[in-house]
């Protein structure tokens, strides 16, 4: 590894896993092959840019990679099905000591872990795809009515060169030069002996693939989709509406992850959401609470009208049913509650004011009588 993998990427040492992955996408549209068709130095730019990646991507191999500035000869070798990293060892000659009574067994077996660990910790089965996370913003009765969008998201497709094994046959196989066809790997630790699994071949004995140039050996291809999502009535802010298997690609033959979709609400000048409840505030005459009347509220469907009984009093609230939030879950839309405030009007002419003062004459009620002081 002549180059620095965070120069390739083009991110500093202490970048993010999500600056990472955004490196390793633009870098890999603008290089891909198919993009770049009988450009060999757009191929090869391609592969570094997809070594660099795999290593980074990965906290094990990240943390081994700044540690040394190399990897572990098999941390690209796949792994042996997430088993334990000494699962297939035959051990022959079990003396625990390095022959001179300074070695120790948990000493002998620290330094075979580290050499054997590598890219043996990662499962060579089906993985399910990341999900993908992307947040819209709504209005408020966007969100209330729902909506159907069409949304630009990135995400990444099993290759279609490979099929996403991330392999492809060679013409012919030959013998592993690594284990000399015999599908073993063997360490020597002081009088001890340990086989495992050949890395490069994983036990096979011979190579019949390499890895795809298409994708780099990773399975998987950068694509941009268009892709349509029904908002359903009724999303609050926050609310996640999954669009299954528009997620990242699965590895080897796994499915699909799922794209979420984030939902954020704006606020509205007239309505506030509690719940599926919508609240607002009507300002009513004087004449209109003392004498009652009809009178028309805006509602999401449309004007409504409301009665206003005689006396209505100034914060007194009134229920319009089912002109709240549709529910998501098939229940009843909630409800719209009026609060009316009387606004006082002010007077302007003499006659106006001698009737007010005839009224106040002849409704003398104080509504202060029950106030009392305290000593």
């Amino acid at each position: 590894m002549a180059e620095d993998f965070y120069k390739i990427l083009g991110v500093n040492k202490d970048a993010s896993a999500a600056d990472v992955k955004k490196a390793y996408r633009r870098l890999a549209r603008k290089y891909h092959p198919d993009v770049n068709s009988g450009d060999a130095g757009a191929e090869e730019k391609f592969k570094n840019i997809s070594e660099a990646y795999e290593v980074l991507s990965d906290p094990e191999k990240r943390k081994y990679y700044d540690t040394f500035g190399t990897l572990p000869n098999n941390a690209r070798g796949g792994g042996s099905g997430g088993e334990n990293p000494f699962g297939g060892f035959q051990f022959h000659g079990f003396d625990f000591s390095d022959g001179r009574g300074g070695g120790n067994f948990s000493d002998i077996f620290s330094d075979l872990f580290s050499q054997f660990r590598g890219g043996n910790q990662k499962s060579t089965g089906p993985q399910r795809g990341q999900d993908i996370l992307h947040t819209v913003s709504l209005t408020f009765i966007e969100a209330i009515r729902g909506m159907t969008m069409t949304l630009r998201i990135e995400r990444s497709i099993a290759c279609g060169t490979c099929h996403g094994s991330g392999q492809v046959k060679t013409a012919a196989s030959r013998n592993c030069s690594k284990c000399d066809g015999t599908g073993k790997a063997k360490i020597r630790q002081g009088h001890m002996l340990f086989q495992s699994p050949c890395t490069v071949c994983k036990g096979k004995g011979v190579i019949d693939s390499e890895d795809c140039s298409a994708c780099a050996g990773r399975g998987t291809q950068p694509h941009i989709e268009q892709i349509r999502v029904n908002i359903p009535p009724g999303v609050a802010n926050g609310t996640r509406v999954r669009v299954p298997g528009k997620g990242e690609a699965g590895l080897r033959g796994g499915p699909d992850g799922d794209l979420f979709i984030i939902t954020k609400v704006e606020d509205h000048d007239f309505f506030e959401r509690k719940g599926e409840n919508l609240y607002c505030n009507v300002p009513i005459t004087f004449a209109e609470a003392a004498l009652g009347a009809k009178v028309e509220v805006p509602t999401i469907d449309g004007p409504a009208t409301i009665k206003i009984p005689p006396g209505t009093q100034s914060g007194q609230k009134f229920r319009i049913r089912g002109k709240g939030v549709p529910a998501l879950r098939g229940k009843q839309a909630g409800d719209q509650f009026v609060e009316v405030r009387v606004v006082v009007p002010r007077l302007g002419d003499e006659r106006s004011k001698e009737l007010l003062r005839e009224f106040a004459e002849l409704n003398s009620d104080n509504p202060r009588s029950d106030l009392r002081m305290n000593p």
